[in-house]
């Protein structure tokens, strides 16, 4: 086996596929208010705007968070019921 060394200017240079993230996040909310006028500017006048708001973490939080004590609360119940039938059945 031998090793073979080249030049670095044998090696492929990506100049051209670099890609600036502040100028896509620009375009990218650029062409998304572009849309958002397109649309309402579409909506009939006797037709009320209807904003449909995205589904975010914070939502999905809340509910589990609920779920969370509700399971809980069944369960803490549930102790409480087990143990008031073994005390019934141990003492009578």
């Amino acid at each position: 086996m031998q090793t073979v060394y080249y030049a670095t200017s044998h090696y492929i240079r990506h100049e051209g596929n670099l890609v600036d993230l502040n100028e896509f996040r620009r375009k990218l909310s650029l062409s998304r208010e572009m849309s958002l006028q397109a649309e309402q500017e579409e909506l009939p006048e006797n037709k009320p705007q209807i904003s449909l708001l995205p589904y975010t973490r914070k939502d999905h939080a809340k509910c589990f968070n609920r779920t969370a004590w509700v399971l809980d609360a069944c369960a803490s119940l549930g102790v409480i019921i087990m143990t008031l039938s073994f005390a019934l059945t141990l003492f009578t």
